[in-house]
């Protein structure tokens, strides 16, 4: 029995052919589809852990001001006009996390998108439950040049990263 179905979505069959229940409904299963997904099959009236809540995982969100302007370097000035630009990033959804101790005192690593990293490692006490977890981080960076960055921040603990996301910031003359 083929069944077509959507990457990743759950297919109930519910219905007879020919008269007679279909053979796949007997014992459950999934069967590969030609997409190269799998459709799952599932025995009506069975208990399925398919249905329970999902954990959702956190996300870090991070926000730059929409636009910035670098003045243009004046006549006379030695030195090119720079801008600071403030980064924040907010960890969201951390309450429904399956093992919040993964996001205690997390290092920062930040990638300016100009050949710079910042690094902040925090100096935290071992976790126990009830642990204070740090959800808003801040980063601060002088950018000399107009044009467009990608700007990342990787929440990271012994070298690997936990998290990670990204915002674009822009500056113009």
């Amino acid at each position: 029995m083929r069944i077509r179905a959507a990457r990743g979505l759950p297919v109930v069959v519910a219905g007879f052919v020919a008269g007679l229940l279909p053979t796949a409904l007997l014992g459950g299963g999934s069967e590969r589809s030609e997409s190269g997904g799998y459709a799952r099959v599932i025995m009506i009236g069975a208990a399925s852990d398919e249905w329970a809540p999902t954990v959702v995982e956190p996300k870090l969100t991070l926000r730059a001001p929409r636009q910035l302007f670098l003045r243009p370097r004046m006549p006379g000035e030695t030195r090119r006009p720079s801008l600071d630009v403030r980064i924040t990033a907010r960890l969201e959804d951390l309450d429904t996390a399956e093992n919040p101790e993964d996001y205690y005192c997390l290092e920062e690593v930040w990638d300016w998108d100009d050949d710079t990293e910042s690094v902040y490692e925090p100096d935290c006490d071992p976790y126990e439950e009830g642990s204070e977890i740090e959800t808003y981080f801040f980063g601060s960076h002088r950018f000399s040049l107009p044009g467009t960055y990608r700007v990342y921040l990787r929440l990271q603990r012994s070298g690997e990263t936990v998290i990670a996301g990204n915002v674009i910031v822009r500056i113009r003359n």
